[in-house]
């Protein structure tokens, strides 16, 4: 379960559909919706880091 966290698994994922399976975004849209939630979930943590960061 642990993998699941790592971004680079969602990656690998996307990489290896486009270039060896040449499929599109309607078959490899929940690798980018992962991805999407973890970016957002670091970056708002790394904003909250910040502002403490600043006071």
């Amino acid at each position: 379960w642990f993998t699941y966290l790592n971004p680079l698994r969602y990656l690998l994922v996307i990489i290896r559909g486009i270039f060896l399976k040449g499929v599109g975004l309607e078959v490899l849209w929940p690798q980018f919706l992962a991805m999407t939630v973890l970016g957002i979930a670091v970056f708002s943590g790394a904003v909250n880091r910040f502002k403490k960061r600043l006071d």
